[in-house]
């Protein structure tokens, strides 16, 4: 067997009568200890490189990121004003998730633009007002005036399928009459496709379809059907399909059999508020905000704490959100024996996730799968040092963030350490995070958006 060289040697010519070298002994770490920065980041192992070829690696890659498409390119402003049949499911003021976040951002840059938006959802507001866009929803007392429910709750029954009010809604969209002056039918996920599949077809407008998860990924690969059905429905139905990553991208080519050609990664953005500012930290906080689902990987979050703390004992572990995992890594904590560290908020407001975000010292999002992860963008926009797992979308559109293989629980514990141990780091690492978060805008991302609207439409005449 040929010995392995370390990555900075030169490779020795191979000689047919060498002597075999001596195996060096193993140095193993004493039991219980924690692997942190008191060494270089690993890197991975290449194999049978020159040196000139190892030099420029050394120059040009700090650590190994995932393969991805580059971002759309700009577009310009259409040159006419557009009528969008948006297919939705929630609007700010009550939001669940991500979904809500996008729709109301996207629906306010395309009327910024000067574009009108019908937007149609199940639930009869009250809906954050937004100049240039009008509601629609089929109404009903018995949900009037009430906050949307967790989608999965409402539109699924106890055995998983999918419940008569969604599938009431489908039918009610697919009845919608619209006027002329529609140019085209946009749905979001999959609560929506089989009414908008059927108002598209039925008046004969172009379907674009924005998917921002796979039941694959919500899942981790063991997919409600009654779900994926109606994926299958929007992306085979769709003229133009839009994803929020690369990796999602690359998803629905290999699992859903969506043509390369027919896909747009349009990414997420985040808006800057003045209230995002810097407060002042006496001890240290790591902050997870986001579901507690196990796509999000929070049980890294925190045996990576567990190998943090004897380091750092004044650090506080912070997890903010709500969902199916609470109650397991409620018992995780304990057992590690850091209970006393670590707190759980459950779902908190918007103005708590400000406080959230202008008093973190760190930002983890170690999901097993994360087509985006806004909150991520929401950190960054912050200036909080953030570390991602290379499995997120976010991980694609930036170079600033630390990211960290989602399995790689020694890793993330070592990147964590480093951030707490070393203020300067800290310090260059936020203010490089803002910077990359601000040059991700809505307003771009509504312009890509558009430019995904025209390739769909017949160009306008020329003018004399």
């Amino acid at each position: 067997m040929t010995a392995r060289h370390p990555a900075t040697s030169t490779p020795p010519e191979p000689h047919p009568r060498r002597t075999k070298r001596r195996p060096r002994p193993k140095v193993l770490p004493a039991k219980g200890a924690s692997v942190l920065p008191t060494h270089p980041p690993r890197r991975s192992r290449v194999k049978s490189v020159s040196r000139a070829e190892l030099e420029t690696l050394g120059r040009t890659l700090e650590w190994t990121r995932p393969a991805s498409a580059a971002p759309p390119a700009p577009v310009h402003v259409a040159s006419r004003r557009l009528h969008i049949l948006m297919v939705g499911w929630e609007f700010p003021p009550h939001i669940s998730g991500g979904l809500g976040v996008h729709c109301y951002e996207l629906c306010r840059e395309l009327t910024r633009l000067g574009h009108r938006v019908t937007f149609v959802t199940p639930f009869s507001g009250p809906f954050t007002e937004v100049p240039g866009v009008t509601f629609r929803y089929p109404g009903s007392a018995k949900r009037e005036g009430t906050p949307p429910p967790g989608a999965y709750s409402f539109v699924l029954g106890p055995e998983g399928e999918v419940s008569d009010s969604l599938a009431d809604y489908n039918d009610w969209v697919a009845g919608l009459k619209i006027g002329p002056d529609v140019d085209l039918v946009h749905v979001h996920d999959w609560f929506g496709t089989v009414g908008a599949a059927a108002v598209a077809r039925r008046h004969q407008r172009p379907l674009v379809m924005t998917v921002h998860s796979t039941e694959y990924d919500r899942s981790l690969g063991f997919p409600n059907h009654a779900i994926l059905r109606r994926e299958q429905v929007g992306v085979k139905a769709a003229d133009r399909v839009i994803s929020v990553s690369g990796h999602l991208k690359q998803q629905l080519v290999e699992r859903f059999g969506v043509p390369s050609g027919k896909i747009r990664v349009v990414y997420n953005a985040v808006r800057p508020t003045d209230r995002l500012k810097r407060l002042t930290r006496p001890d240290p906080i790591v902050l997870y905000l986001g579901r507690l689902a196990a796509m999000k990987g929070v049980d890294t979050f925190l045996r990576a704490a567990a190998r943090v703390l004897p380091f750092v004992p004044d650090a506080t572990f912070v997890v903010a959100g709500d969902g199916p995992e609470y109650p397991r890594l409620l018992t995780l904590a304990a057992h590690l024996g850091i209970a006393d560290r670590v707190m759980f908020l459950g779902w908190v407001t918007e103005e708590e996730r400000t406080i959230l975000l202008g008093r973190a010292s760190v930002y983890v999002l170690p999901s097993v799968v994360e087509p985006f992860g806004i909150s991520a963008l929401e950190a960054m926009v912050a200036g909080v040092p953030t570390i991602v797992s290379k499995t997120s979308g976010v991980a694609e559109i930036t170079e600033s963030v630390f990211a960290v293989d989602f399995w790689d629980i020694d890793e993330f514990a070592s990147r964590i350490a480093e951030l707490l141990k070393y203020p300067s780091l800290r310090t260059v690492m936020s203010d490089a995070v803002r910077l990359a978060a601000l040059n991700a805008t809505w307003a771009e991302r509504a312009r890509q958006t558009v430019g995904v609207y025209l390739e769909l439409l017949p160009a306008p005449a020329a003018g004399p």
